[in-house]
């Protein structure tokens, strides 16, 4: 595997993509390109989580599939580590829609690279959690419109992901704030307007904004099919987020398989101790998400082989 980081931007050293790059194999895939993911670690805006980086990157690598880590731009990056509202303001690189026009960046940086490494730039897939999910159904859902291929002075074609994994985000906001306003938690308010602070650059959104910036409202004919994962416990973004997407999704025609999982909270990751802080993001029943997710994906993005392998004896002459 080869691993190398690019700076998406020369003066800001936050901002980075990661590659981890299969090598090439003359018995094994001879050469042809790999289908990859482009992994958006979640954190609310305010933060990338290793949890969701680099674990989940070698997890689809050992699908068979080459693994970018995008680390975009977050309220952390502007060197106060959480926003607070009427404290602090907003960090104008890390607003909507800011961050979902790093992806098409990091579209485009592997687009140049792709022959060298042999990525099928036809079979990008995009995975992300909470905020990192967020971010991949916004980008999933406007790569086609100017404000991302304009901006980008791109193609469409040139940047449309084939497809999006995503665990436990935030698709609706108007929805979002009527939920926790009729559970009247004033502690996760308070949370959201921080959320809020770091996405829209505004502890307390209108309702128009709230609109523009919910993915819900967006779904369309080119919107990539999805894989969607949440818990019905999670105690950061309810679940009801994820069925939004879901039905937004059925109601346009575009496939979307969806697990809601009992027990578990908000950030779990792979779910296993390879990317666990403690023993309670450990959640044998949630980590067969990805197991799920593989064969969903197997669907879709097979590597491309024979369905035998060569006659070594006939190579030998026998």
């Amino acid at each position: 595997m080869k691993i190398e980081q690019f700076k998406l931007y020369e003066d800001d050293p936050n901002v980075t993509l990661t590659a981890y790059i299969l090598d090439d194999s003359p018995e094994m895939t001879k050469g042809k390109k790999r289908p990859a993911f482009l992994v958006c670690p979640g954190g609310a805006y305010m933060f990338t989580s290793d949890r969701e980086a680099e674990p989940v990157a070698i997890r689809f690598a050992a699908m068979g599939y080459h693994a970018f880590v995008l680390r975009y731009s977050v309220y952390s990056n502007s060197g106060v580590r959480f926003p607070m509202p009427g404290k602090s303001p907003a960090y104008e690189k890390g607003v909507f829609p800011g961050p979902m026009r790093e992806i098409g960046m990091a579209m485009l940086k592997i687009r140049e690279h792709a022959e060298e490494w042999k990525v099928d730039m036809d079979r990008i897939i995009l995975n992300g959690g909470s905020a990192g999910a967020n971010n991949c159904a916004e980008y999933a859902v406007h790569y086609s419109d100017p404000v991302i291929y304009e901006y980008l002075n791109a193609k469409p074609e040139d940047l449309r992901p084939a497809a999006a994994v995503l665990a436990y985000g935030v698709y609706d906001y108007a929805l979002m704030h009527k939920t926790l306003q009729k559970l009247g938690d004033k502690d996760r308010i308070e949370l959201n307007r921080g959320f809020n602070l770091a996405f829209f650059g505004d502890p307390d959104p209108s309702e128009e904004t709230m609109a523009e910036g919910s993915p819900v409202n967006y779904i369309k004919a080119d919107t990539p099919p999805m894989f969607l994962w949440t818990t019905r416990e999670d105690s950061t973004v309810p679940m009801n987020q994820t069925l939004s997407m879901a039905l937004a999704m059925e109601e346009a025609g575009i496939p979307c398989e969806t697990h809601i999982f009992e027990n578990g909270d908000h950030g779990l990751s792979l779910a296993d101790q390879s990317c666990a802080e403690a023993k309670e993001q450990i959640n044998p029943d949630v980590a067969e998400w990805i197991n799920l997710a593989e064969t969903w994906l197997k669907k879709r993005f097979s590597l491309d082989m024979p369905d035998k392998c060569p006659d070594w004896r006939a190579e030998l002459g026998i």
